[in-house]
C-alpha cells in the first residue's frame, strides 16, 4: 500500500480531478518506493541507479465519464509498467528499448514529461519517460519550459518544494502524454484540452 505524499496532492488537485494523480517525478529512489510503486527491474545500475522499470498503483479514483478517457492516447496516462530514469540520465530510446523490446518506436521520440532543469530545480532525481511523437515533442518545450524554470527558481517555491517528494502531472503534461502539439507561446493546445476534464454529455 503506497503512502500519500500530501504536500504534492494538494499541490496538483488545483484544477485537476484525482484520477488525473500522473506521478513523472520523485526526489529519489525511496521515494518512487513510498509514494508512487514498485520497482519491478533495475535497467542501468549505478550509484544511484540510473534507469527501472516501475510498476505505478492508480494514483485515486477515475471518473470514467470524462472526455479524456475517449481520446486514443489516454491509455499511457496510467499505464502499468512505465520506465524512469535517473535525471542526468540520457540514454532514451536504448533504455526503454531495454524494458520494451517490442515497442514500436518508429516516427517516436523517446522524451522525458517533466522538464530536466525543472526536475532538478524541485529536487526530483528521477524522471518518467514515454514515446511521443516528435511533433507533440517539439511542440511542449521553449516558451513554457523556460517560464517554469524562472517561476521555480524563486525562494518561495524553493521552500515549498523542499517537503515535497513526488511530482504529479499538471495539464501541460498530460497534453505532452496524450501526444497532443501545445501549440507555441499561447500554448492553444494545453487551453484546448481544457475540454478533456469535463463529463461527457
Amino acid at each position: 500500500m503506497l503512502e500519500k505524499d500530501t504536500k504534492a496532492i494538494e499541490r496538483a488537485l488545483r484544477g485537476l480531478p484525482p484520477g488525473l494523480l500522473l506521478p513523472i517525478g520523485a526526489r529519489d529512489e525511496s521515494s518512487i518506493i513510498k509514494y508512487v510503486g514498485s520497482i519491478e527491474r533495475t535497467l542501468v545500475q549505478g550509484v544511484p541507479n540510473k534507469a527501472f522499470i516501475v510498476n505505478v498503483e492508480q494514483h485515486g479514483e477515475i471518473n470514467k465519464k470524462l472526455a479524456i478517457w475517449k481520446h486514443p492516447e489516454s491509455s499511457a496516462l496510467h499505464q502499468c509498467l512505465q520506465v524512469w530514469v535517473h535525471v542526468d540520465y540520457k540514454q532514451y530510446r536504448q533504455v526503454y528499448n531495454m524494458a520494451f523490446p517490442e515497442a514500436d518506436l518508429s516516427n517516436k521520440v523517446v522524451d522525458h514529461i517533466l522538464n530536466r532543469r525543472v526536475a532538478r530545480l524541485k529536487g526530483m532525481t528521477y524522471i518518467r519517460l514515454l514515446p511521443i511523437s516528435r511533433a507533440a515533442n517539439s511542440s511542449s518545450g521553449s516558451v513554457s519550459e523556460q517560464y517554469g524554470y524562472k517561476y521555480f527558481m524563486s525562494k518561495e517555491m524553493q521552500e515549498i518544494y523542499k517537503n515535497i517528494y513526488v511530482q504529479y502531472a499538471d495539464l501541460a503534461d498530460i497534453v505532452k502524454m496524450l501526444d497532443i502539439k501545445a501549440g507555441g507561446s499561447f500554448q492553444e493546445g494545453v487551453n484546448e484540452a481544457q475540454k478533456y476534464l469535463l463529463e461527457d454529455e
